[in-house]
């Protein structure tokens, strides 16, 4: 339901707050003092904790590439990467889901309770829910956590 949203914007951002006039004006900029209106490009692909989450699971994963900076767009770009096997979408959709939703409740610690992660926890928790995502949904997955942490592509079947 989080992902429907997000790819509809349909989440309570500032922006969508804004229009929806439950939000006054001056209020509608990035909590992050990015100066910048809080999208929903912006706070799950641009704002700087975010853009350097997604550079860590690009490292991550040893891929390259430059994603787009729209949410549907990107969501696509990753999740159905040019040049790997079919195989790997599926977990390539969990990863994109786990860093969307550690994107989400990082914000939302920041706004509630004025606690914000590094990006570098952030990749632990998209580590650890892809993951765990990964073991319950896929019966045939039978990599360990350490497995999936130092070779994510091997475990999803992309040998180089």
């Amino acid at each position: 339901m989080f992902v429907w949203r997000l790819l509809r914007n349909r989440l309570p951002t500032r922006d969508n707050l804004l229009r929806r006039n439950i939000l006054h004006p001056t209020t509608s900029l990035c909590v992050a003092s990015c100066d910048v209106v809080e999208t929903t490009s912006h706070l799950f692909l641009t704002c700087g904790t975010s853009f350097i989450l997604w550079s860590f699971v690009w490292f991550w994963l040893g891929l390259y590439s430059v994603p787009p900076n729209e949410i549907r767009d990107h969501h696509l770009h990753f999740c159905y990467m040019t040049g790997l096997p079919r195989c790997t979408h599926y977990f390539l959709q969990a990863i994109w889901y786990a860093c969307v939703w550690v994107i989400w409740k990082n914000w939302n610690n920041y706004i509630f309770k004025n606690e914000a992660s590094h990006s570098f926890a952030l990749l632990e928790k998209v580590k650890r829910n892809s993951f765990l995502w990964m073991k319950a949904k896929h019966i045939s997955f039978n990599y360990s956590c350490s497995d999936w942490w130092i070779h994510p592509l091997l475990c999803m079947g992309v040998h180089h």
